[in-house]
């Protein structure tokens, strides 16, 4: 039975104890671990033992319940549910298919909570967005202080214009309607495990025509140490362009990472933040020890520890027109970065020999598709904008050159990613893509995503961390 589970259920156990205010509490079935979670942030009612205070007072009931979460993990099929508290009535999200034991203790240290709706979500502009940016770039979270959040009886009974409270009820029925679609999907997932599959999950698998057939049938996919995979979808081309699309927890697209404890949650409030705006992420850049953010508008948010030169950039665009804001970035080790602009400059930090190359394809105002930087200082490979590509450094993987060689040197690449230890990543104009030199658990993490989803592109970082983009069936 262990051989199907998706999640090693000693290995949780394991995660879980090292987490305060996290206890396991009974569960109904053999394959579903349940835990209750103390929100230390929101509450101090649990004690150093990681045991919960049960002398609290009656009037702070209201205020440790909404401190609470239940996070149930279904071991074998991977999902993840996470049930809080909140006026009174049970509120829930799920993550489907998770197999990274990181992940789990994300979602076991910052249990999720469904989305709040506020004043803040009617008429975001992008003014307001760069106007609730904090020091560090990231989108900041509401305020918990008094008269920060106004509730929906508040709302009602105060002097508003109708049509305020028109956007606020449309941006209810969005949520709701959100939600609604990750229950079914939910759902479906129960009654698959089960052997009965319902009728709608039928007709949505029928509904994928070749793009499924593609994704499953189409060039091979090679597990446990043969790296290099070959993703093809020559029925129904994949446009690199609109690869983004909705029913995503984050509008636009799902992601799996493994980064460092401390990035980690700073990478997860900003998905959280991002996806209470409702912006469409369109853009993800890591090395492991810092993560950049585009979305929606000429949106961006980034962690603290990108290159310094990159971040006192980033900084100064808060208050600058959309033409000044960013449209790609790439990140490497040891201070490296590109950042392109919507008008056409950009901004780098990296070997001579890119210098040169970068100043001669600006001269001709085309900004290239892609940049990455390699695992030695030297090494870095350019995608320019009409598909033709160069490369220089000591350390370009060699299955990458023989994968570009295979192909005739084909001047239709749209990215190209590197890592820190050998790691790439190619996609061409076709939708085809490519990948090599990376760990074992990234294989499993990507085998996964293949099987019922869309992989739109993936970079790497430091010790094995990475950050995959994908959509879900």
């Amino acid at each position: 039975m262990s051989s199907h589970l998706k999640l090693n259920p000693s290995a949780v156990r394991e995660r879980a104890k090292s987490i305060p205010g996290c206890r396991e509490v009974l569960a109904q079935g053999e394959s579903v671990l349940s835990f209750m979670v103390m929100d230390n942030d929101k509450s101090n009612h649990s004690r150093g033992d990681g045991r919960f205070d049960s002398s609290i007072n009656h009037n702070n009931n209201s205020k440790v319940a909404s401190s609470l979460a239940r996070v149930n993990i279904f071991v074998d099929s991977g999902t993840i549910g996470t049930s809080r508290v909140l006026d009174g009535k049970v509120r829930q999200t799920f993550r489907r298919n998770v197999q990274s034991l990181d992940v789990v203790e994300r979602l076991l240290r910052y249990p999720e909570g469904p989305a709040e709706i506020t004043e803040a979500l009617i008429g975001v502009t992008d003014e307001d967005i760069q106007n609730n940016m904090s020091k560090d770039g990231q989108p900041m979270s509401s305020k918990s202080g008094a008269g920060s959040k106004i509730s929906v009886d508040a709302r009602l009974s105060s002097p508003q214009t109708v049509q305020k409270e028109l956007e606020l009820a449309d941006v209810g029925l969005c949520i709701l309607q959100g939600e609604r679609e990750k229950l079914q999907k939910h759902l479906q997932c129960l009654e698959e495990s089960r052997g009965t599959p319902s009728t709608q999950n039928m007709n949505n698998k029928a509904g994928t025509g070749a793009q499924t057939r593609a994704s499953k049938q189409g060039g091979t996919h090679k597990l446990k140490g043969q790296r290099d995979t070959d993703f093809e979808e020559e029925d129904d081309p994949y446009d690199a362009a609109s690869t983004l699309s909705s029913g995503s927890s984050v509008h636009g697209s799902e992601f799996q990472f493994k980064l460092p404890a401390d990035v980690m949650k700073q990478v997860d409030q900003c998905l959280r933040d991002i996806a209470k705006m409702e912006k469409i992420v369109k853009g993800v850049a890591t090395n492991g020890k810092g993560t950049v953010f585009l979305y929606g508008n000429g949106g961006v948010a980034y962690t603290p520890s990108i290159p310094k030169a990159l971040y006192h950039k980033l900084r100064q665009l808060r208050s600058s027109s959309y033409a000044s804001r960013p449209c790609f970035v790439a990140l490497g080790t040891r201070d490296r970065y590109f950042v392109a602009f919507n008008d056409g400059s950009a901004d780098w930090k990296g070997p001579s020999a890119l210098d040169k190359i970068l100043k001669k394809s600006l001269a001709s105002a085309k900004l290239p598709r892609s940049v990455a930087f390699g695992s030695t200082y030297d090494t870095f490979f350019i995608v320019f904008h009409d598909g033709s590509w160069q490369y220089q450094g000591r350390g370009i993987p060699e299955s990458l050159e023989e994968k570009l060689a295979s192909r005739d040197d084909r001047a239709d690449l749209v990215t190209v990613n590197l890592g820190p230890s050998g790691e790439w990543f190619l996609k061409a104009e076709n939708g085809r893509m490519w990948w090599s030199g990376i760990t074992e658990e990234l294989d499993s993490v990507l085998g996964q995503i293949l099987n019922d989803g869309y992989l739109h592109n993936m970079d790497f970082g430091e010790n094995g961390s990475y950050f995959v983009s994908y959509d879900q069936e």
